[in-house]
């Protein structure tokens, strides 16, 4: 199940570069996209709700802390990918986009798509190395698909810094093979996640220290962590919306799991307190640093990437204080602001075509214009600021509980003063673009469509996780926690 999955998107990217018309590229994007989604969710919820014993000796393997993140492409990643057949089609219509190239843009996303899913799914630290390279290429291709200097310039950008910024976690992985190497009877295995964890503890600590590093700083780079985010406001501004949302609610989510990784490994090696300390000063900082250039934007699409960096940091925080509290939390975390992020990306990608414009002092009135997406914009705003009954607003809680736990007073209020900060940050735009007047060279055209389904489901889905939880979720949950604490290596 796990090759289909790639197989799925390699051979609907190569059927998308046939010269066809477009509505036989929707059709043949539509499939690949509704199978492997199919395949990506049943297999993760089988990961999740089985004690699976990993087989060493395959090349994609998938456990319980893997499986989040397999559960968040296949969800977030369909959601988007069907919503680009409706977002391309407008600009094709306008005449933004040439028809000819729909077939690229398709091709693209499954490459895309299929990178991100080995760099999960891969068991070796190499090979995962070389997948979330792929996701750079692949991802930069889509931000600079329709060819703009300012899409072009940033495309760049974000190769250049990531790159260099990935070639630091090269050299903390060839750092962890020579700690490893000898250790481990089969050298075939030495790079191999699985492999690894049992040996942990009798890894060279001062190579696992200074692997870690320069691991963080690679992969924290990927992830926008600040201050090595630069590269993310203008890659998701520049983006189209769907390859924004991708970018963010699971691109993201990749690196992060990379880092991850490497903490439960790291860990198990030097202690919990060297890698954590680590992840919670990297946390706050992104935390803090996003807050003054969230509070001055005028591009929607720049809001919503340095929100992206304070989210980043509050799911870097939770892993870094550690304990069931702290690793739920940013668990959560995880799926929430990848369901929040969708809604808005998509959202403010159907703002931002109609007004022709990113910038938020001319999009006046976007209640009256567009009732519907203006809505769904306006609850993924509260929601991913953390307000109730939302799922963020539960995670960002039990983040916040584990770091007065831990650190008392002095953690717990920055957090939250962070946080209500942004909140009002995003409230405050939000509202002077719903409840403006709307300028009379625009008319109220909106109409329900089955793709605001796509759009709406998010936000439903955060309210469900902010409300009840079944048992059944809190089992699955409970499961990928007691992993990261126990069968990932990690301990108390």
């Amino acid at each position: 199940m796990l090759y289909l999955l790639l197989v799925i998107h390699l051979l609907t990217a190569l059927v998308c570069l046939a010269p066809l018309q477009q509505r036989q590229w929707e059709t043949i994007h539509v499939l690949g996209t509704l199978l492997s989604g199919s395949v990506a969710l049943y297999s993760a919820i089988t990961a999740l709700e089985v004690e699976t014993t990993v087989n060493l000796h395959r090349f994609l393997v998938i456990d319980r802390l893997s499986a989040v993140f397999v559960l968040i492409i296949g969800l977030v990643g369909t959601l988007c990918s069907l919503y680009t057949v409706h977002y391309l089609r407008r600009d094709v219509a306008s005449g933004e986009l040439a028809e000819r190239r729909v077939g690229w843009f398709f091709s693209l996303l499954h490459i895309f798509m299929g990178t991100m899913y080995l760099a999960v799914l891969a068991d070796n630290l190499g090979v995962m190395w070389v997948a979330i390279e792929g996701t750079t290429i692949a991802s930069a291709l889509l931000v600079s698909f329709y060819g703009h200097k300012a899409a072009l310039e940033a495309a760049w950008k974000y190769i250049i810094i990531c790159t260099v910024g990935i070639a630091f976690a090269m050299f903390g992985i060839i750092l962890t093979f020579y700690a490893a190497r000898g250790i481990i009877g089969n050298e075939e295995f030495t790079l191999s996640w699985h492999y690894l964890y049992p040996f942990a503890a009798s890894l060279d600590p001062s190579l696992m220290k200074l692997a870690f590093i320069f691991v963080l700083v690679g992969y924290g780079t990927k992830a926008g962590l600040f201050p090595l985010h630069t590269w993310l406001p203008d890659a998701h501004s520049q983006a189209p919306s769907p390859v924004s949302a991708l970018l963010s609610g699971v691109l993201l989510n990749c690196a992060i799991y990379a880092i991850l990784r490497f903490h439960l490994l790291t860990s198990m090696a030097v202690g919990t307190n060297y890698s954590g300390k680590l992840l919670i000063v990297f946390g706050l900082l992104s935390m803090v640093g996003a807050l003054p250039f969230i509070l001055v934007q005028k591009d929607i699409k720049r809001l919503l990437a340095y929100s992206s960096v304070e989210h980043v940091g509050i799911i870097a925080l939770g892993f870094g204080l550690g304990g069931a509290v702290g690793y739920t939390g940013a668990v959560l975390h995880l799926v929430n602001h990848a369901l929040g992020k969708s809604a808005l990306f998509l959202s403010a990608g159907t703002i931002t075509q109609e007004y022709k414009s990113k910038l938020m002092p001319k999009m006046q009135g976007i209640g009256q214009m567009l009732p519907i997406t203006s809505a769904i914009f306006m609850a993924g705003l509260l929601a991913i600021g953390g307000a109730p009954p939302f799922g963020l607003f539960i995670s960002e809680l039990k983040v916040a509980s584990r770091g007065f736990q831990e650190y008392g007073v002095s953690l717990g209020i920055v957090f939250l003063l962070a946080v209500a900060i942004v909140f009002t940050g995003l409230i405050y735009f939000g509202g002077r673009m719903y409840f403006s007047d709307l300028p009379s060279r625009f008319a109220k055209t909106e109409s329900f469509t089955p793709y605001h389904i796509l759009i709406i489901l998010p936000v439903v889905i955060l309210i469900f996780l902010g409300t009840y939880m079944p048992e059944s979720l809190r089992n699955l949950l409970t499961n990928v926690v007691q992993y990261i604490m126990t069968g990932g290596g990690l301990v108390g």
